[in-house]
């Protein structure tokens, strides 16, 4: 994972299934350098089912941290079936919200990946994606457009990669690429969040049960 163009942590991302729901979590920390000028962590993680719609948040927890200093905290339940995503008290969110959603799925920042994977995979013909999307700021409707036959390197490796990017945003950029024979997981992610530009290249990847999946950025 880098941040500007500086590398700054490994990202490990591991998928369990629990039964109905799967459990998804995303650990990172500095390491090298970059460690000896800040100290940089991030521990998020994403309870999912998955109905006919496809993807379906249930709980999202995140935990950022630079330095001593704590800069993301939130955590949020998700309820579909009554339309309400209400948060947790944390250090960053201090009162209790409650939003009223549209009826259908809701994702969360880390299940939106994965959310993205299932429909690429199922929804072979649609081009294009909408999801709404609950941070523990805000929910809001997001859209996405895809591009197939993109050629990108992954480990000295070319791949023709499916694109996926954000449109109708100007703030909050993103482009990711999936691969088939990473079973349609993205492997190169780039995200743009205000003054910082973000991205995330595959490493690893591990599937060497069908309830557990871990992908090393």
């Amino acid at each position: 994972m880098s941040i500007n163009g500086v590398k700054i942590a490994e990202e490990v991302r591991t998928l369990h299934q629990l039964g109905d729901q799967y459990f998804y979590t995303a650990n990172a920390k500095t390491s090298g350098l970059a460690a000896l000028i800040k100290d940089y962590t991030i521990s998020a993680s994403s309870t999912f089912l998955i109905n006919k719609e496809g993807v379906g948040s249930i709980n999202y927890q995140i935990l950022e941290q630079e330095g001593k200093q704590v800069s993301e905290n939130y955590v949020i339940d998700i309820n579909s079936k009554s339309g309400t995503v209400m948060s947790g008290l944390t250090k960053t969110q201090p009162k209790v919200i409650t939003w009223k959603v549209k009826k259908g799925n809701v994702v969360d920042p880390l299940s939106l990946f994965l959310a993205l994977s299932y429909d690429l995979k199922d929804r072979p013909n649609q081009s294009e994606f909408s999801y709404q999307v609950a941070d523990g700021k805000s929910v809001e409707q997001q859209y996405y457009k895809k591009t197939e036959n993109q050629i990108v390197s992954v480990d000295n490796q070319t791949f023709n990669a499916i694109k996926v990017e954000r449109i109708n945003s100007e703030n909050n950029n993103m482009q990711a690429y999936f691969l088939s024979e990473y079973r349609y997981l993205p492997v190169i992610i780039k995200m743009t969040k205000g003054s910082k530009k973000y991205r995330y290249e595959i490493k690893d990847f591990k599937a060497s049960e069908v309830e557990k999946l871990q992908v090393s950025f």
